[in-house]
């Protein structure tokens, strides 16, 4: 069977899935079982080297031990035969015969301690191919007083074991010493008893441990040179420090320096080819002298990578079964869901009738989806019959209220500037609302030379708050063109707009009546916003109101009129609430204060650039916050002539 994996479908995305789930945890048990494994191979592998070496320095302390011991037995006979020099030769002799691991044996006097015998005696037993031969070993050629193991132990008064060297002229072979002083009775040294091991077997003795195929043993002495090492011409050429020179690894010098410290342990290091070894190592007491085994990370791992190889390539071949597998069951159980999704297709493209494909009985969750569809089917038709009818509705609804709005708009002043016959007065105003149709007005005549002017705000929002204002401004007009005094147009706009007031709605409203001849402002304030009054050469300030209620909130209540001169080249600036409560995204208020700010830097301005200022700086002040009330700003700019001020 082929199987093609198409990334897009929801059978290869959940068997990627359950795959990915898989992988990562026998990946995380597979690491720490790797792990557990290699730790405790490690461990064993410690161990086993550790106790390896310790067998060897066991057996060759052993040896060296035996070596003392036959030495100190033999002693004796040489205090005792002191007065017979040539009887020496049988003592070294017996030394030799008696202890095999023996290669020769010395007893150097002092100088002309024998005056018949000359200036050096020393009586020497050594082993070759014929069996064991005897001479003599100080000659002008071979001064044995100037000897490390003559020298050393003599000046010591202690036994003494040599560092390894080359016996040239006695017993030509790379050897040991042991020397032990000899006393006599007033405590002088008188001569030194020797017994001389052969660095041969004791190479064997190191070399009989082999660990792991590609380890390899070495020894050095107590200053680091090599005494045994798979490289021969190390053998007392070159020391432990010396070969490792050219290795990054400073670890190696390291572990030199814990050698001859007599220290015992293990340590890890990274050759330049960027392999690991393993150094294991431990001290031989008796002389100083350290035993080290170096082994390769394939020697001590080999084993746990072969199952770590043999695990992946089994887990590979596993985890693509298993994905083959998930993706075959998985179609197969969402083959339903895809004849489903072909229906569905159609459905969207309009066809609400088509019929959905064929289902055996099921009572799982493909199952219930079907009878759940089938459902969202038919209640999809009729959701649209009534979506038609709805939209219908609505459309008809949007128009009448872009009408609304455009009626709405036409109420309201909007050419500008509105009195080009006039230079005493410049007047500008705008009105922004929320929604389609707003609940702010303003409005503003000339009658008589006297400028009438107002700026309203209806509670609430939408089509009944734009009827109130339709309401409000048509009794303005008509009220203010019969009644003069600002007071007694409230008054008559309250008593009109509190009748029938079911809706419980009302009107906040600034009405002002400028004499243009003389400058004085009459009006009344219905619980609006106080104007601002300024000019070129003074600050904003809110002009003193007092606190009526809004209109239509109680009939009969007593209006009072205020009344101030307003000076040659005055600006008023008149605006609803929703300038100074304009919200930005962080529900922060424009703010009074900001408002008078604004006007402050824009008091050299005329109406229009001062209210397209005012509202890009609302704009920016908001960003992208929705506008939340409807935005009403009136300014105009009294500028008499001087003959019409008096």
């Amino acid at each position: 069977m082929k199987i093609k994996l198409d990334m897009h479908s929801f059978s290869t995305r959940v068997s990627l899935y359950v795959l990915l789930i898989t992988g990562t945890v026998f990946s995380l048990a597979f690491v720490i079982f790797y792990h557990s494994a290699r730790s405790q191979v490690q461990a064993e592998a410690e161990k086993y080297a550790m106790s390896s070496l310790e067998n060897t320095v066991l057996r060759i302390d052993k040896i060296l031990h035996s070596v003392e011991v036959a030495v100190a037995n033999n002693a004796w006979q040489i205090n005792r035969y002191i007065d017979q020099p040539d009887s020496m030769f049988i003592i070294a002799r017996r030394l030799l015969e008696s202890n095999p691991a023996i290669s020769g044996s010395a007893i150097a006097f002092e100088p002309d301690f024998y005056p018949e015998k000359g200036h050096f005696f020393s009586p020497y037993a050594y082993r070759d191919r014929e069996g064991i031969q005897c001479k003599q070993l100080g000659t002008s050629n071979y001064e044995y007083h100037y000897m490390d193991w003559y020298q050393i132990p003599k000046l010591l008064d202690t036994p003494y074991w040599s560092e390894p060297y080359f016996d040239g002229g006695g017993g030509e072979i790379i050897m040991t010493t042991y020397s032990l002083p000899l006393q006599d009775s007033k405590g002088h040294v008188f001569a030194i008893f020797t017994a001389d091991f052969s660095l041969e077997w004791l190479t064997q003795k190191v070399n009989a441990m082999q660990l792991y195929p590609n380890s390899y043993n070495f020894m050095i002495g107590c200053s680091g040179t090599y005494l045994v090492h798979p490289l021969p011409e190390r053998i007392l050429n070159e020391t432990f420090f010396t070969a490792t020179l050219d290795m990054a690894d400073t670890t190696v010098a390291d572990i030199g320096h814990r050698m001859l410290d007599g220290c015992q342990g293990f340590n890890t290091i990274q050759n330049d080819t960027l392999s690991t070894s393993y150094v294991f190592y431990a001290p031989i007491e008796r002389t100083g002298w350290s035993v080290g085994v170096a082994c390769t990370y394939e020697d001590i791992f080999a084993g746990v990578d072969r199952i770590r190889l043999v695990v992946v390539v089994i887990a590979a071949m596993g985890l693509l079964l298993l994905l083959v597998f998930c993706i075959c069951t998985i179609r197969q159980q969402t083959l339903p869901l895809v004849r489903l999704a072909h229906a569905a297709c159609h459905i969207a493209r309009g066809d609400l009738y088509t019929p959905l494909p064929p289902l055996r009985k099921r009572y799982d969750e493909v199952g219930e989806l079907y009878g759940s569809f089938g459902q969202m089917q038919a209640s999809l038709a009729n959701y649209m019959k009534e979506l038609a009818v709805t939209t219908a509705n609505k459309e008809r609804i949007e128009s009448e209220l872009r009408i609304a709005s455009k009626i709405q708009m036409e109420m309201i002043p909007k050419i500008f500037p509105p009195f080009p016959n006039r230079s005493d007065i410049d007047l500008y105003a705008t009105l922004v609302s929320a929604k389609e149709v707003g609940g702010d007005l303003y409005d503003f005549f000339v009658e008589h030379d006297k400028l009438y002017f107002t700026v309203g705000d209806v509670s609430g929002k939408g089509v009944p708050a734009s009827l109130l204002m339709a309401v409000t401004r048509s009794l303005f007009r008509t009220l203010a063109s019969h009644i003069k005094p600002t007071v007694d147009i409230m008054t008559a706009l309250n008593h009109s707009l509190s009748e029938s007031n079911e809706s419980n709605m009302f009107v906040t409203m600034f009405l002002g009546i400028l004499d243009l001849k003389s400058g004085v402002l009459h009006y009344c304030n219905a619980g609006h916003n106080p104007p601002v009054v300024f000019s070129s050469t003074k600050k904003p300030v809110f002009l003193p109101v007092m606190s009526n209620i809004p209109l239509g909130v109680l009939d009969g209540f007593a209006f009072q009129e205020q009344e101030i001169l307003l000076p040659a080249d005055s600006l008023l600036y008149l605006y609803t609430d929703g300038v100074t409560e304009a919200e930005n995204t962080g529900k922060e208020l424009f703010s009074s204060n900001r408002l008078l700010a604004t006007l402050n830097s824009l008091r050299m301005q005329k109406p229009e650039s001062i209210i397209r200022q005012m509202m890009r700086e609302i704009h920016t002040h908001a960003g992208d916050a929705e506008q939340n009330d409807d935005i009403t700003m009136l300014c105009l700019h009294y500028t008499p002539s001087a003959h019409e001020r008096n």
